[in-house]
């Protein structure tokens, strides 16, 4: 896909209310936060101009950022990293509305000094981009980007079918058997895990091709089935695919004071004494991942569309809370805990144990995507079991790509970065496993010994 010249688009053309991303996502973030609920620095109030790079050309969009519907994820460009990939790709399915929009701002041509890298980091980074363009080119004319709204039907459907029965087998079946209220909890588990890999998938508007619906499902994935809000999940989760493991900006690594992935995210040493990041191998699966949900649900998501009026989120996840008494608080309790597992620990197996990101280093989007992701080897169960997020490579560098379809693409990708002398990390589930787990135990090591 070549970037598309603002010039070639009329100053008359209205954006495609269908595609409208302002209805997408009902209200942007206001700040950032991490677990603790504290606002970080890129979500506090600027004054000075903010100028984001585009195709050669920095755009002001210091009063663009009050309206983005994405939230801040604007800030994270704001020091001359070139935005121009991220925002196609970002913005794939409705790229010629945004640059519409883009064509309103003021814009000024960049130089050389301001977009701060050395002479041979630039020519590299634009031989990657030539590149990058060509195969996003040849990938849409084997037509992997389109949507499969048949497939995702199939897919729900499954789902529907496995959360249905558990319901049905707590609500008849529960009281009179333990087994029959042990597989309740087991389907209700998986539905449910599976229900987020749906709503992920959702976000990304790759489901059917059509934001408002893949949006609508994705709301009703999280809330009514996890508790869990869409449009909060929706204002940080771009700041990740946008720059994952970056120090500051990635906000999946922002689990301070709970977890640390990497010695460098712990900023305070009297953080670092902490007894949970001591310990934080022994008790991420007992204890931090049900800590962590708990978190979103009751407090970083409840706030979220309550302050920013997400109302369809609400009511979904109201409408989860209310099965509460049908389940049993303790039924709910262990399929959230069990679920929260399933989740969360696929979640960190294909970053957080790879080398973090130092602020002030800019990298090409086509090398945070190989340099700071890997991925787990396909089997039919793997593919399942993650929901087809074992291909994180290729679903940073082409987030909109349905995600099944991204093993399709595995070789050319291969191709691509060994031409450019890049990694393409492979390893088995439980490489990946093993490889996350002996790295938060090396991390409270190193904290041990602060």
């Amino acid at each position: 896909m070549s970037p598309i010249p603002l010039e070639s688009l009329e100053p008359t053309e209205l954006p495609n209310p269908n595609f409208d991303e302002s209805h997408l996502l009902l209200k942007r973030i206001t700040s950032a936060t991490d677990l603790t609920g504290n606002e970080s620095v890129d979500g506090k109030c600027r004054d000075k101009k903010l100028e984001v790079l585009y195709d050669g050309y920095f755009y002001d969009v210091t009063e663009f950022i009050k309206r983005h519907p994405g939230g801040n994820i604007i800030e994270l460009y704001e020091n001359g990293e070139d935005a121009t990939i991220a925002i196609q790709q970002f913005h794939y399915r409705s790229l010629k509305m945004v640059l519409a929009r883009m064509k309103g701002l003021p814009k000024r041509p960049a130089t050389i000094e301001e977009i701060g890298l050395p002479t041979d980091v630039k020519a590299r980074h634009d031989e990657l981009t030539k590149d990058f363009l060509a195969l996003t080119a040849e990938l849409e004319s084997q037509g992997l980007m389109d949507a499969d709204p048949k497939r995702f039907l199939i897919r729900i459907l499954q789902s529907l079918i496995m959360f249905t029965c558990g319901l049905t087998m707590s609500f008849c079946l529960g009281d009179r058997s333990f087994i029959f209220r042990t597989v309740s909890i087991i389907l209700m588990t998986l539905a449910g895990g599976q229900y987020l890999w749906l709503g992920h998938e959702g976000g990304h508007n790759s489901f059917t091709g059509n934001p408002k619906i893949d949006r609508i499902v994705q709301i009703f994935s999280f809330g009514f089935v996890f508790g869990l809000s869409a449009s909060s999940w929706n204002s940080t989760h771009s700041e990740h695919h946008a720059m994952p493991q970056h120090e500051t900006k990635d906000s999946d690594l922002k689990t301070m004071p709970l977890i640390a992935f990497n010695k460098r995210l712990v900023r305070d040493p009297k953080q670092g004494s902490k007894f949970w990041l001591h310990y934080q191998h022994l008790l991420f699966v007992f204890c931090d991942t049900l800590i962590v949900t708990l978190t979103w649900k009751f407090n970083h998501h409840l706030k979220f569309v309550i302050n920013n009026k997400c109302w369809l989120d609400l009511f979904c996840m109201v409408c989860h809370y209310s099965l509460v008494p049908v389940l049993g608080l303790v039924d709910w309790m262990l399929i959230t805990w069990f679920g929260s597992i399933y989740v969360l620990g696929n979640l960190i197996l294909s970053h957080t144990h790879l080398p973090v990101v130092e602020q002030g280093k800019k990298l090409h989007w086509v090398e945070y995507s190989l340099y700071h992701t890997t991925n787990i080897r396909s089997s039919w169960w793997v593919d399942w079991w993650t929901g087809h997020l074992n291909y994180q490579i290729e679903h940073h560098l082409f987030p909109t790509m349905p995600e099944y379809k991204n093993k399709l693409c595995r070789d050319k990708v291969k191709a691509f970065a060994k031409k450019h002398g890049l990694p393409y990390h492979l390893c088995s589930y439980w490489e990946a496993v093993k490889s996350t787990y002996f790295n938060l135990e090396h991390v409270a090591n190193e904290l041990r010994h602060l």
